[in-house]
């Protein structure tokens, strides 16, 4: 199979091939796709992760906050952030 390098992309590819990062275009059109796969794989894996959420949200399972409860929220999260790190790290 023969690959066209778009226009846009020759200038890149090139450049990384002249650094020694890689031997050639097909290398560098194959860890792209590599790459690319791996990111595929990585977002189905995380739709099958929040698809359960999405359905309990979907029921009516899903709690609504405001602005201001959403910061007071996460500004306790933040607060517990560095306490949780320390106990964790001494458990270990």
């Amino acid at each position: 199979m023969t690959v066209e390098i778009p226009s846009e992309f020759q200038q890149f590819v090139s450049s990384v091939i002249g650094r020694g990062s890689y031997k050639s275009e097909a290398d560098v059109v194959g860890r792209a796709l590599g790459l690319l796969r791996e990111r595929e794989r990585r977002i189905e894996e995380l739709r099958r992760e929040i698809h359960p959420a999405l359905d309990r949200l979907d029921r009516g399972e899903g709690t609504e906050f405001n602005d201001a409860e959403l910061d007071a929220f996460f500004e306790e999260i933040k607060a517990q952030g560095p306490s949780q790190e320390a106990s964790r790290r001494e458990s270990q």
